[in-house]
């Protein structure tokens, strides 16, 4: 039987459409059979994560080489543990674990990778973070924010809290609420970065709409562009921050107040999951080895000194001793004690992941969607704490360290108090006839002020009542007036006491309304004086 033409079109095009889609089945089957010969970059270059939900995609995953000890032996069996860090005063535990022996003591050889030593270790946030997540990298010292920010790996241990080295500096800049309109540089993806969000955070401004921001490549490309006149504020950390001083900058805020920068071991999740002891065997070592140094200060710090690089540390062996104390004064290490008293409650900690991720989330940084209570693992520190041959018999140059005792204010003046902020939060609601607040105004001073004040020790809150005076007959007196004011910025007082921050803290005082709002019944006039005005400020000892 003859075909008509459309059929025979017909069935060519069927035809076509089969050959195809086999072609497109063989190359798929070819693709993964290509996959599954190389199934370790499969892993690591997928954009999903399965631990935690983080995207990594376009990374490059080689790392370079690790330096290793002077007794490094790769032919005795030990086991290696790979840490990477920064060019940073407590982080250099590691050269002195090294130097001392206190590795291999421990039945392991460290491996350190440090960062910008040279152009082979010029290595990003990025991809520093996919190293640990890949488990190529056994520990990363790192910030808690950035932990918050791309879940890595696990915190382990706390190394310590910023205590004045992370700086803001503007000009012509006296609060963080005078930082609205202006430009802000710093070096992106970095520390600095986060304080800058912390900073807008406490006076509720919008790094999005009511600054400008400047992100840099370096800490460096940062000051420059302030001292060019390009930016009017920057956030970085000793010692470059001093070069802003060229074009007349001035420090603004440092974490001395504000202890939001707390510096960790990021164990990866891999080391955890398939050699725990090692991972044991690497916090007893790094215990030990601070309970060295505080023993032995000039000792430590020469080891430091012998492990080279000495450009790269600035600790130098002529000078160790004074070079080492210079870098550890504006940080307030964590020791064994400190690290014990944490873990065994371990909400501080959360709180200061979960209050990280919304500083970032505010900042249309996008954040990983795990449980923060999953980024803290407790048992190295609490296993190492049961040993007393690593507990010290010494403290750290900066004994400051803020989370883990309560702090002695007696040495504390506020008679020079400085204005730092003005709090946004102003206007709160008391139950009728009550200096009680309602539990919506509790829920604003939870937001507003709790987070700021349980993270900055070095900051006081200035705590002022005022109260409107009403027409009455008889008038109500000045006194009447301001008990009422007064047991308002109480009732403010008392709850944030509740939430755990010390009494000694606050500047409770009391204001009358202006003469030409005294005794009106117009209640718009009176609603201008009820209110409880909230102002960090800073204090000396």
């Amino acid at each position: 039987m003859k075909l008509d033409r459309t059929r025979i079109i017909f069935i060519a095009i069927i035809g076509l459409a089969a050959l195809v889609i086999c072609g497109v089945a063989a190359y798929s089957i070819i693709g993964n059979l290509t996959d599954n010969d190389q199934p370790d970059v499969a892993d690591v270059s997928d954009n999903v994560n399965s631990n935690n939900g983080s995207t990594v995609s376009n990374v490059d995953l080689d790392s370079p080489d690790p330096i290793w000890g002077p007794n490094y032996d790769a032919a005795d069996g030990l086991p290696t543990y790979i840490c990477g860090a920064d060019a940073f005063g407590s982080y250099f535990t590691l050269q002195q674990m090294q130097m001392s022996g206190k590795d291999i003591e421990h039945g392991f050889h460290l491996g350190i990778i440090p960062f910008f030593l040279t152009d082979e270790y010029d290595i990003t946030e990025g991809q520093r973070t996919a190293l640990l997540d890949s488990g190529q990298w056994s520990c990363l010292l790192t910030t808690l924010d950035s932990v918050a920010l791309s879940s890595p790996g696990v915190i382990t241990a706390i190394v310590d809290e910023s205590a004045g080295a992370d700086q803001l500096w503007g000009r012509d800049i006296d609060t963080i609420n005078d930082l609205q309109g202006k430009r802000i540089a710093f070096a992106s993806d970095s520390v600095g970065e986060y304080f800058v969000y912390y900073a807008l955070s406490i006076a509720q401004l919008s790094p999005r709409s009511q600054v400008t921001l400047v992100p840099q490549d370096s800490v460096e490309s940062a000051i420059e562009v302030f001292n060019n006149g390009q930016a009017d504020v920057v956030s970085a950390w000793e010692p470059n921050i001093y070069d802003a001083e060229q074009s007349g900058g001035v420090k603004l805020l440092s974490s001395e107040e504000l202890r939001i920068v707390i510096d960790v071991i990021v164990t990866s999740r891999q080391s955890i999951q398939t050699n725990a002891d090692l991972v044991q065997n690497f916090h007893n070592a790094w215990f030990d080895t601070l309970k060295a140094q505080v023993e032995d200060f000039e000792t430590a710090a020469s080891q430091i000194a012998a492990w080279g690089n000495n450009d790269w540390s600035f600790v130098y062996p002529e000078t160790a001793t004074d070079d080492f104390t210079a870098w550890l004064e504006s940080v307030a290490q964590a020791d064994l004690g400190d690290n014990a008293f944490v873990m065994r409650d371990t909400r501080p900690i959360i709180s200061r992941l979960e209050i990280a991720r919304r500083v970032w989330a505010a900042s249309d940084v996008g954040i990983p969607n795990d449980n923060v209570e999953d980024l803290v693992n407790a048992g190295f520190v609490l296993r190492a704490a049961d040993q007393a041959s690593l507990q010290p018999n010494g403290k750290p140059v900066n004994d400051t360290f803020s989370i883990s005792a309560q702090v002695d204010l007696s040495g504390v003046s506020t008679d020079a108090a400085a204005t730092l902020a003005v709090l946004p939060c102003r206007t709160f609601a008391f139950l009728p006839e009550s200096t009680e607040l309602t539990l919506e105004s509790r829920r604003i001073l939870d937001d507003c002020v709790v987070p700021t004040m349980s993270q900055s020790i070095g900051l006081f809150l200035r705590v002022r009542g005022s109260s409107a005076w009403p027409a009455n007959d008889p008038p109500y007196t000045e006194d009447e007036i301001l008990e009422v004011a007064e047991g308002r910025a109480q009732s403010v007082v008392d709850y944030l006491v509740s939430q755990g921050i010390d009494p000694a803290r606050f500047i409770v005082e009391a204001v009358l309304p202006p003469d030409e709002r005294r005794g009106t019944d117009d209640p718009n006039l009176q609603a201008q004086d009820r209110y409880v005005e909230l102002t960090l400020v800073t204090a000396g000892r």
